[in-house]
C-alpha cells in the first residue's frame, strides 16, 4: 500500500522541525507490517521477560540500527490474534480509528536480536505488574500466541574516530541501550553509559566492549540520580548523546547538557519512552 502525499508531507514537516531541535534518528522509507507468533518467552530477570518471535517475514527484514525499535501490536482481551490496522506512515492515528471492538494496543519495544537466517527477533520485556497493555501482554504471553510487527527505525549515530559520547537510560531504554553497548567495536574508548534503575535485580545481563554504570534510584522518582552524576563528567569535548527514558529524565538530561554544559542540541537524541502517571500509545 503506498503512503499518501498528506502521510509523506507530514512526516518531511516533521523531520525538519525536529532536525532543528535534536539529532535525528536513521531513516525508514517503508514500515512494514505484518503478524508474528511467540516463539520462546524465558526470564532473563526477576523484571524482564525475554520473547522471541518468528515470521517469514523477518528473514528478508533489515535494522536500520542497534537500538532499532518497532510497534508490538496487542489483541484486544478476548482475541487470540490482533486486526492489523491500515498501512499508513501515522500508524497511531489508523489504530485510533478504528472501531472500539477491534482496536489493538499498540506499545514500541527494541529488537535486542535479530536472526535473519531463523526469521526470529528477541525483545527484552521490562515488566511493571498490569500496569500497562504491553507489560501485562508480555508478562502471559507463551509460545503460540500471535501479535502484530510494525516496523519502526533506530536513533542511535555510531561514533566517529576518537568521538566522545554520552548514553543515558532508565529501565524502560536499558534493552536499547544494552544492544547499543553490544554493538561497539573493542576497544570501545570514549563512551560514557549511565543507566538508572530501581534497584539491582533490574540489572540486564550485557557482554560489550563497555560496562555501563548502573544507579540505583529505588523508589525515586527517574532522574534522581542521573542528573547529579552527570555534573562530575567533563562535557566540553562531547560530540554526542543518546538519552531515553522517562520524559522527565530525558527533558531533564537534555536541558542540563544544552543550558549548563554548552552542548549543542544537534548533537543530543532524546526520547521520552514513558511518562509518570500517562500511558503512551
Amino acid at each position: 500500500m503506498a503512503y499518501s502525499a498528506l502521510d509523506r508531507l507530514q512526516l518531511k514537516v516533521v523531520g525538519k522541525v525536529a532536525s532543528l531541535m535534536m539529532a535525528m534518528p536513521a531513516p525508514r522509507e517503508h514500515h512494514e507490517q505484518f503478524r508474528m507468533t511467540v516463539v520462546r518467552a524465558e526470564w532473563a530477570g526477576p523484571h524482564i521477560r525475554r520473547i522471541t518471535f518468528a515470521a517469514e517475514e523477518f528473514t528478508a527484514y533489515t535494522v536500520t540500527g542497534p537500538d532499532e525499535y518497532f510497534g508490538l501490536i496487542m489483541p484486544p482481551p478476548g482475541e487470540a490474534e490482533p486486526v492489523m490496522p491500515p498501512e499508513r506512515l501515522n500508524v497511531r492515528q489508523a489504530i485510533q480509528k478504528m472501531p472500539a471492538d477491534r482496536r489493538p494496543d499498540l506499545r514500541w519495544y527494541t529488537v535486542r536480536a535479530h536472526r535473519p537466517e531463523a526469521g526470529e527477533i528477541d525483545v527484552d520485556f521490562i515488566l511493571h505488574g498490569d500496569a500497562g497493555p504491553g507489560s501485562r501482554w508480555a508478562g502471559a504471553a507463551e509460545p503460540g500466541w500471535v501479535a502484530g510487527f510494525r516496523a519502526g527505525g533506530s536513533s542511535y549515530r555510531r561514533a566517529a574516530p576518537g568521538e566522545r559520547q554520552l548514553l543515558v537510560a532508565d529501565e524502560t531504554g536499558m534493552p536499547a541501550l544494552s544492544a547499543i553497548l553490544e554493538s561497539l567495536p573493542a576497544p570501545a574508548e570514549g563512551i560514557t553509559a549511565l543507566v538508572e534503575v530501581p534497584g539491582e535485580s533490574y540489572r540486564l545481563p550485557v557482554t560489550a566492549a563497555v560496562e555501563p554504570r548502573y544507579l540505583y534510584r529505588g523508589e525515586a522518582p527517574a532522574g534522581t540520580l542521573a542528573l547529579p552524576e552527570l555534573a562530575g563528567e567533563p562535557m566540553a569535548d562531547l560530540g554526542y548523546a543518546w538519552v531515553c527514558g522517562e520524559a522527565g529524565l530525558a527533558s531533564g538530561v537534555r536541558r542540563h547538557l544544552v543550558k549548563e554544559r554548552g552542548v549543542d542540541r544537534r548533537r543530543i537524541m532524546f526520547s521520552g519512552y514513558w511518562k509518570v502517571g500517562q500511558a503512551r500509545l
